[in-house]
């Protein structure tokens, strides 16, 4: 990927998708060093849930957002590890904001 940015030098919104995109789709990084196999799951179906592509409706519309819990969740309904893109969405955003601050207060009051 740093290859790739310096070849490029893009700086765009949307590169580095391109990037891994580019290092998946023609195989650079099968045999790579440190890199044994490569998986790549659905959306909604691994370790990272990747939001960007589901802001057609809401969240809680999909299913995949539960408010009362304040956490995302997969296809499966099981709780996703990871949210990636997290400001898709005006619900999630508020809760990641509010979570963020408390987060924040608690460090900066156990920190003086």
């Amino acid at each position: 990927m740093v290859l790739q940015f310096d070849e490029t030098k893009c700086k765009k919104k949307g590169c580095d998708q391109g990037f891994h995109n580019y290092l998946h789709y023609y195989n650079k990084l099968v045999g790579a060093f440190g890199i044994d196999k490569i998986i790549v799951y659905e959306q909604g179906k691994g370790a990272v849930n990747n939001l960007g592509a589901m802001k057609t409706k809401p969240l809680t519309e999909w299913g995949l957002l539960d408010t009362v819990k304040e956490v995302v969740l997969n296809w499966d309904k099981s709780v996703a590890p990871v949210a990636h893109q997290v400001d898709r969405d005006e619900d999630l955003r508020k809760i990641s904001n509010h979570k963020r601050k408390t987060y924040v207060n608690e460090w900066r009051s156990s920190n003086p």
